[in-house]
């Protein structure tokens, strides 16, 4: 881990427990225009750019009357109710505490839009530890597209394989390692099996567990 200069967080299953708030807001919005959802149909989507998650509902079973820019802002409104409410998930404090402590700069890198990220980091109060937000609105491609990381490493000032991901869904994995950066992955435990989960370098169930590894391997 002595390569390691800079740390890269997914937000929503990383740091809040945000997955289950998307589904419901998906299952809402899309519902309005008559695309009846379940959790498990969201669940692939997972960490994809919002905009393609749109435009895949859309193309499944288009609507009328309403552009996709349109009923992405109505998902992304819906969501920024529902994120009032947001819990922090095990471990989160610790870990950003460690690195803000031993002077290693970290990032936020989400599929979410900057609005709702900046939500969050108001609402946990990390602004001063945290030195880059950045967002998939921002890329033309967005996860597993390595897009996203590598545009916060340039940001970071560090090379791609001096990075470390937090990531919890499939598609941000697949995007870390693409990316060249060593990962972590922090799935949902009905995840935790997934074989596409075994690319990552490390795998553990909450960023509870991240700090006893660390006093094994540095």
């Amino acid at each position: 881990m002595k390569n390691i200069k800079a740390i890269i967080f997914d937000m929503d299953g990383v740091l809040i427990d945000s997955e289950p708030l998307w589904q419901k807001a998906e299952i809402s919005v899309f519902g309005r225009h008559g695309i009846k959802l379940t959790p498990q149909m969201c669940e692939p989507l997972q960490g994809v750019k919002l905009y393609d998650a749109v435009k895949h509902w859309y193309n499944y079973q288009p609507w009328k009357d309403n552009s996709i820019q349109e009923v992405l802002q109505e998902l992304i409104d819906e969501m920024r109710l529902l994120l009032q409410e947001v819990k922090v998930l095990d471990g989160v404090y610790d870990v950003i505490n460690f690195y803000h402590i031993n002077k290693i700069p970290m990032a936020i890198a989400s599929s979410s839009y900057m609005s709702l990220i900046e939500i969050v980091v108001d609402k946990m109060k990390i602004g001063n530890k945290i030195s880059i937000l950045h967002s998939s609105e921002y890329e033309k491609a967005g996860k597993p597209s390595p897009d996203i990381f590598l545009t916060t490493a340039k940001k970071l000032k560090v090379l791609p394989e001096n990075c470390l991901v937090f990531e919890d869904s499939i598609n941000g994995v697949k995007a870390g390692k693409a990316a060249g950066m060593k990962v972590v992955a922090v799935p949902y435990p009905e995840n935790f099996l997934r074989e596409e989960l075994k690319i990552a370098d490390w795998k553990i169930k909450s960023l509870k567990e991240w700090l006893d590894i660390l006093k094994i391997i540095v």
